[in-house]
């Protein structure tokens, strides 16, 4: 039988500052939710659930690390540089 374990992952601090950032900039409330690793034991399967920024009807993923986001899904990367721009969009809609 799998055991299904969830151990929360921390938002690394340029991550965090980034996402402030762009918030307080365009002036839009976020809700921000911190991934998961989530492992399969006894297999030595795992995965990163990402960390998840809400706005509206838009989901913004982002991974520790990664200087890249995603919107909705993971198939098209966008440059954190463009975070405000995304945000902005996001808040008017």
């Amino acid at each position: 039988m799998l055991n299904i374990i969830k151990e929360k992952l921390d938002l690394s601090p340029d991550l965090k500052k980034k996402i402030n950032w762009a918030s307080k900039y365009t002036s839009t409330p976020i809700t921000l939710e911190k991934g998961h690793l989530i492992k399969l034991e006894p297999s030595n399967l795992a995965y990163v659930d990402p960390h998840k920024v809400i706005i509206n009807n838009y989901t913004f993923l982002f991974f520790n690390g990664i200087d890249d986001f995603y919107i909705n899904n993971l198939h098209e990367k966008h440059n954190l540089s463009e975070l405000e721009n995304y945000f902005k969009l996001a808040k008017s809609c």
